[in-house]
C-alpha cells in the first residue's frame, strides 16, 4: 500500500475517532463525573476531554488555561469544567507546543484572554493559519470541523513568568525535543508541572516530525529532573511523578542506541525501519508512526555524529 493511501486511512481513522468523542461530549449531562482533577489547591488537570490533556489554574484575579485541546468543542467543555469551580474569567491560555491536539481550541478563549507560547509555536500556528486562509489546509484537518488556528500573541524564547492573583507560574523552555518550541508550565510553590508532550509517563519514543530531535528530548528530560516536582500533568495518558522521568530517559537512550547500531553498520534508513520491531512495552499511541520515528532518529544520529 502506498504512503499516500496509508495517510488517507490514518486521517479517516482520526476523524472517526474525533467524531465519536464529540458525540460523547455533546451527550454528556450535568450528572456526569467531572473530567477535571484538583492536583493542588486551585490547580486542575483536565484528563477526560478528547485524547490530549490540559489543565487550568485558578487565581484571585482570573484563570490560566494550559493547552486548549484539539477542537473548539473540547475547549467549550473545558470552560464548563472551569465554570463549575469559579466564575472568574480566563486571563491567559498557555500553549505547550504547536500540535493541533493542544492548540485547536485557542479561538474559544481569545478575546478576552491572551495566548502565550514559545516563539517557534507562534511561527508554526501562524503558518497553519495562513495555509487555512489560502485554502491549503489538508483534508484531514478540514474534516475536524470549523477550526481556525489562533497563534499566541505573547511569546518568549527561554523563560517567562506569569504572576497573577498571588500565584507564580513559570514557563520554561528546556531545549525542546518533541517539538522545537516545547515549554513546560511549572508552579514552584505547588510543586506541579504541566509537561505537555515533552514527557508522557512510560513513553520512550520521540516524535517523528521535522522539528523533533531525540537528543534535545533526552536533554530536556534531564533538565526536568532538576525541578522540585511532586505531580506531573502529562500531555497524554495518565499523570506522573518525578521518579517516572528516568524510565523515559532510559528507554529513549536505549532506542537511540539501537538505531545508532544501524547507522554505524551503514544499514540504509529504510532497511533499518523495516528491521526494527515496535517495543512491546511502548504505548500503542506511537505504533502507527513507528517507522517515521525510526527514520527521524536515524537522521538525528547521523547529523549529531555521535
Amino acid at each position: 500500500m502506498s504512503r499516500g493511501k496509508m495517510m488517507n486511512i490514518y486521517k479517516v481513522v482520526l476523524v472517526l475517532f474525533v467524531v465519536t468523542v464529540c458525540v460523547a461530549v455533546q451527550s454528556s449531562n450535568a450528572s456526569a463525573e467531572a473530567r477535571s482533577k484538583e492536583v493542588a489547591p486551585g490547580v486542575y488537570a483536565v484528563l477526560g476531554i478528547g485524547f490530549s490533556n490540559g489543565g487550568f489554574i485558578v487565581t484571585d484575579e482570573g484563570v490560566v488555561v494550559v493547552d486548549s485541546l484539539l477542537i473548539p468543542a473540547f475547549a467549550d467543555e473545558m470552560m464548563k469544567e472551569i465554570k463549575a469551580v469559579t466564575d472568574k474569567p480566563v486571563k491567559f491560555v498557555i500553549n505547550t507546543h504547536w500540535h493541533t491536539d493542544h492548540v485547536g481550541g485557542n479561538e474559544r478563549f481569545r478575546p478576552p484572554a491572551d495566548i502565550i507560547g514559545h516563539d517557534f509555536t507562534r511561527k508554526m500556528i501562524a503558518q497553519r493559519r495562513k495555509e487555512q486562509e489560502e485554502g491549503k489546509a489538508d483534508e484531514g484537518l478540514k474534516m475536524l470541523g470549523k477550526l481556525t488556528f489562533t497563534p499566541p500573541d505573547i511569546t518568549f524564547v527561554e523563560n517567562m513568568s506569569v504572576y497573577l492573583g498571588g500565584r507564580e507560574i513559570q514557563l520554561k523552555f528546556l531545549g525542546g525535543g518533541h517539538s522545537a518550541g516545547d515549554i513546560v508550565v511549572y508552579l514552584p510553590k505547588e510543586k506541579v508541572l504541566f509537561s505537555g508532550d515533552l514527557f508522557m509517563k512510560g513513553a520512550g519514543l520521540p516524535d517523528y516530525r521535522e522539528d523533533s530531535n531525540v537528543d534535545n528530548l533526552i536533554g530536556s528530560l534531564k533538565k526536568m529532573q532538576g525541578l522540585d516536582v511532586e505531580k506531573i500533568v502529562c500531555g497524554h495518558m495518565e499523570m506522573a511523578e518525578k521518579k517516572d522521568i528516568q524510565r523515559s530517559i532510559d528507554k529513549l537512550v536505549a532506542f537511540r542506541q539501537e538505531v545508532k547500531g544501524y547507522v554505524e553498520r551503514n544499514v540504509p534508513p529504510e532497511e533499518a525501519a523495516q528491521a526494527m520491531k515496535f517495543p512491546a512495552d511502548e504505548n500503542p499511541f506511537y505504533e502507527k508512526n513507528f517507522k517515521k520515528v525510526i527514520l527521524k532518529v536515524y537522521s538525528d544520529v547521523k547529523q549529531s555524529g555521535k
